[in-house]
């Protein structure tokens, strides 16, 4: 999967403005998450800490936004997940986890890469579920048993229609089953609305998805994936980003790095800063030295420097960093190359668009505003593509032939 940092250097020429001596002000911003990490914390670059609810409160998350189909679980409060049948006519026979239940782990890399998506096998397949065009619905396919606390439910989901997930847990012998419809469609402003199996409700606890770009928290990573050794997955404590572009940085922190190496080395990975900023010895914790982040803005249009500054454990939970303005100035040209007669109707439309050109094969890709492929097909001359079951919004058209190079805003409107 491309970043969104290669798709937006390819969208985009962009002209970074700035000094490389820090005469900015710098402003500590000290938080507490808590004895034991009792809350996660959601910070925006603008407006400072928006929302922090406990963490513990919820065990599957559910994406708003209905394309990706995607579920992830609360990894960070020992939520654990396996998937035990591709079957659903086995749910009655399903008492126990077999010996070859596979565990499925959420994507650290990328929120749209929840546990329940995380195997999924491409074109209309999604994990779970698999997507029937003919009813627009994607249909379950999977029998799993989750293990929170000192509780184990086996659980299905049924099926997602129209922002509606349809799902059915139960004790492993069969008894308390609930069937449970969830509607993803009042909290379209949030990336993710929670389900708490212990208490049966929807737990609504995130900022709307443009009022953080940080959380602070407790996730799984998996510790030897840098080294390819075998698979090392423990739980730690760090920053995860709301798909920001960043740069980290190690070096001298009274001087900024060029606009080139901050262009060439950002990523929106949402572990980019992640929990190694800080390490362990002598019974506490400690600050790695000469460490900054460069981070952009929800809106792309504002850079800041943030340098960690203290990490307490869990004791207290307190943290703090520096945060400074960086000026930034980015301008923006279209980068069109030797691509001929390329239109695009109707634009905005409801979904549905016609691309012509004279060109007579070229890669078409289209790149929602977060970065993500959700499409990628051969175009020939002529080609109508359907994008109805995608949500409201700015996207980019990408063509690309024998280094020729074009892109496209396109605007999906209803």
């Amino acid at each position: 999967m491309l970043s969104i940092f290669y798709m937006l250097n390819k969208l985009l020429i962009i002209v970074l403005l700035f000094t490389t001596s820090v005469l900015r002000t710098q402003e500590l911003i000290e938080f507490s998450m808590g004895s034991g990490y009792q809350y996660d914390i959601y910070y925006s670059l603008t407006n400072g800490i928006t929302a922090y609810p406990e963490r513990s409160n919820w065990e599957l998350a559910f994406s708003t936004n209905e394309s990706d189909n995607n579920i992830r679980i609360n990894s960070g409060n020992g939520v654990v997940l396996f998937q035990v049948s591709n079957n659903l006519n086995e749910w009655d026979q399903i008492e126990s986890i077999p010996i070859d239940a596979i565990q499925l782990r959420n994507s650290n890399v990328d929120w749209s890469d929840g546990a329940f998506v995380v195997n999924a096998l491409g074109e209309l397949n999604y994990g779970w579920g698999t997507y029937n065009p003919e009813n627009q619905t994607t249909e379950g396919n999977n029998i799993y048993i989750i293990n929170y606390g000192i509780e184990s439910k086996k659980l299905k989901i049924n099926s997602l229609y129209d922002g509606n997930f349809y799902f059915t847990i139960a004790n492993l012998d069969g008894s308390n089953e609930q069937n449970i419809n969830l509607n993803t469609s009042a909290y379209s402003d949030k990336k993710f609305i929670y389900y708490s199996l212990n208490n049966m409700e929807i737990v609504d606890r995130e900022p709307s998805i443009d009022n953080w770009d940080l959380v602070f928290t407790k996730y799984e990573e998996d510790l030897n994936k840098l080294n390819n050794d075998d698979e090392l997955f423990y739980t730690v404590t760090g920053a995860l980003s709301n798909n920001n572009i960043i740069f980290e940085y190690d070096g001298f922190l009274d001087v900024n790095p060029s606009a080139e190496t901050i262009l060439n080395s950002s990523s929106n990975s949402i572990n980019t800063i992640g929990w190694d900023w800080k390490v362990y010895g002598g019974g506490g914790f400690s600050i790695v030295p000469d460490r900054a982040y460069f981070i952009l803005n929800q809106q792309a249009n504002s850079m800041y420097k943030i340098i960690f500054q203290s990490f307490s454990g869990g004791a207290s939970g307190n943290c703090s960093f520096l945060i400074e303005d960086i000026p930034y100035n980015p301008t923006y040209v279209s980068e069109i190359i030797n691509f001929d007669s390329l239109t695009i109707s109707p634009n905005p439309s409801s979904g549905y668009f016609t691309i012509n050109s004279t060109q007579n094969t070229a890669n078409l890709t289209i790149v929602n505003a977060s970065g993500r492929i959700i499409l990628n097909e051969q175009h020939h001359n002529h080609t109508n593509i359907d994008l109805s079951n995608f949500q409201e919004g700015l996207y980019f058209v990408i063509l690309e032939s024998n280094e020729q190079y074009v892109n496209r805003k396109i605007i999906i409107q209803r």
